[in-house]
Order: structure tokens, then C-alpha cells, then sequence
């Protein structure tokens, strides 16, 4: 996956798939920021539609922690 790829974005406050957008919103609307490949996160944002985890971006140093102890449990 490249820097600029994107297969979820955020919309009214929201991760959404590209796919999971509702109905008359696109990746191209002005309101829809892409979550980028490249992108660091404290979490792996997870589309408020359908539940998938979008695992492709960078984990900050407390993601990574939070992960490792969720993980654990």
C-alpha cells in the first residue's frame, strides 16, 4: 500500500469504509477526509458501519502499548 492509499476515511466525526459511506457521500466530497496509508493513529480506526478494522495505518507509541495489552487479555 502506498503513502497516499486509502480504504477508510472520516465523515460527521466517523470511520468509515470507502465503500460504507452513507448514501450520496463520496471519497470526493469536501466533508470526507481519507485515513491515508501513511497516516499515525492511537488506535486502528474502525469503520462505524460494518465493524472492519483498518489496520494499514501506523500505531503511536500508546496504540502500540494498547494493543499489546488488549492483546494479552
Amino acid at each position: 500500500m502506498k503513502a497516499y492509499d486509502f480504504e477508510a476515511c472520516v465523515f460527521d466525526g466517523d470511520i468509515y469504509c470507502n465503500e460504507c459511506l452513507p448514501e450520496g457521500v463520496d471519497t470526493d466530497c469536501e466533508d470526507v477526509h481519507p485515513v491515508f496509508a501513511d497516516s499515525e493513529w492511537d488506535y486502528y480506526p474502525t469503520c462505524c458501519a460494518c465493524g472492519e478494522t483498518h489496520d494499514y495505518v501506523s500505531l503511536t507509541t500508546e496504540g502500540r502499548e494498547y494493543e499489546t495489552q488488549r492483546t494479552d487479555n
